[in-house]
């Protein structure tokens, strides 16, 4: 027998945490305390009514092996099993995932999902993301930067998007983030500004590329009976899934996000969504690189593949458009490792709660949320919420 799955509380770290890692003045634990405690509070959920724990964590960067030591941070006792999710940078939404199947499959009752920064447990970050690439064919040639730049490089060509048409997505984000407490980049930013930003990698520019950010997220995630008890506007998990592919990349060509495709067609189809564009009323997706945005737009259905272009020169896709689409900033404004992959589906929940502050979007009913993860995106996830079951 499969229940009904809801959230009913969502939690962030405090606002000046989301910053840049390295001027971080808590560590990740002290930051994850805050978010759960947050979350567990908007829940009306007290901690010894927690089931069990979804850590979500890419162990690479974290330096975490011993997870159950974080329940006693977390104040959650020692009685709570705790699952480690770790799908690179996914593993946020996995998180959700795997609470979701546990409480539909009614295991438990009560899961907390939480995320923490990811780069405070290395000295740098930078060195990390540079050398988790094959070594004998990729790391030559796939660092960080190349991780973007050459998939957007790629998509140039065969969409015809421009790097003004990349200025104008990053500048919707930064408006965006503007209006988020919980925004590393929180200052608006020009078109012409952006242009005018350092070139890191064709055609990536230095503001069209995220941060390294800190801060912490989580979410609580309940069974139907308790969803009801407990609020009077929860929201509900229509359809979540994932996909992944190989670790090999080297045959593949790198312009928009196939995989990604294959997943929506199959989400849509469990949700019975027959046009993305139009029944949508927000959405979130991973954007680390601002041209992931546009192929994401494609693989998503928002458009046919090569024709982003055409809902950013129309605004579609910005406030106050057809379909909203990360109204808190995104990852570009905000990448706070694990975090960042949980946010995209917190902020969907609490747009969808009407509570989502000065980034709300009125009347917003139905959501989608997506993360990004591995070298060359071969990691995707997503999910459905709805105000309705």
């Amino acid at each position: 027998m499969s229940r009904d799955v809801a959230v009913v509380g969502v939690g962030y770290s405090e606002p000046e945490s989301f910053t840049d890692y390295r001027f971080s003045t808590q560590s990740k634990e002290e930051q994850a305390f805050t978010a759960v405690t947050n979350a567990l509070d908007h829940a009306d959920i007290d901690a010894d009514d927690v089931d069990a724990t979804m850590f979500c964590t890419v162990d690479g960067f974290e330096g975490t092996f011993r997870v159950e030591r974080t329940l006693e941070v977390l104040g959650l006792g020692n009685d709570v099993p705790v699952l480690s999710v770790n799908t690179g940078g996914t593993a946020g939404g996995s998180g959700v995932k795997v609470a979701h199947e546990y409480i539909a499959s009614g295991k438990y009752d009560v899961a907390v999902v939480y995320g923490s920064p990811s780069f405070d447990s290395v000295v740098e970050a930078q060195p990390v993301m540079n050398t988790n690439a094959d070594p004998l064919f990729e790391r030559n040639f796939v660092t960080a930067i190349q991780m973007g730049a050459l998939p957007s490089s790629g998509y140039m060509e065969i969409s015809g998007a421009t790097e003004e048409d990349f200025a104008e997505v990053a500048a919707k984000n930064y408006r965006a983030g503007a209006r988020n407490p919980y925004a590393h980049r929180n200052e608006e930013r020009t078109v012409e500004e952006i242009l005018d930003s350092p070139m890191v990698c064709w055609p990536l520019r230095r503001a069209m590329t995220c941060p390294v950010s800190s801060g912490s997220a989580a979410m609580v995630v309940v069974s139907e009976d308790i969803a009801t008890d407990v609020r009077d506007n929860p929201v509900w998990i229509d359809e979540i899934d994932s996909t992944s592919n190989t670790f090999w990349t080297g045959y593949r060509t790198y312009d928009w996000f196939p995989k990604l495709k294959e997943l929506s067609d199959q989400v849509y189809e469990n949700a019975d969504i027959d046009d993305p564009l139009e029944e949508f009323d927000v959405a979130e997706t991973f954007n680390p690189y601002i041209p992931f945005e546009m192929m994401e737009y494609e693989a998503l259905g928002f458009c046919e593949k090569g024709e982003a272009k055409h809902l950013v020169r129309d605004g579609v896709t910005d406030r106050g458009g057809e379909l909203p689409v990360n109204m808190s900033g995104g990852t570009l404004c905000t990448n706070s490792g694990i975090c960042a992959s949980l946010s995209r589906h917190s902020e969907v929940v609490l747009q969808l709660m009407g509570e989502a502050g000065d980034r709300q979007v009125e009347g917003a009913k139905k959501g989608l949320s997506h993360s990004w993860g591995a070298n060359l995106g071969q990691f995707h996830q997503m999910a459905i919420f709805s105000t309705e079951r």
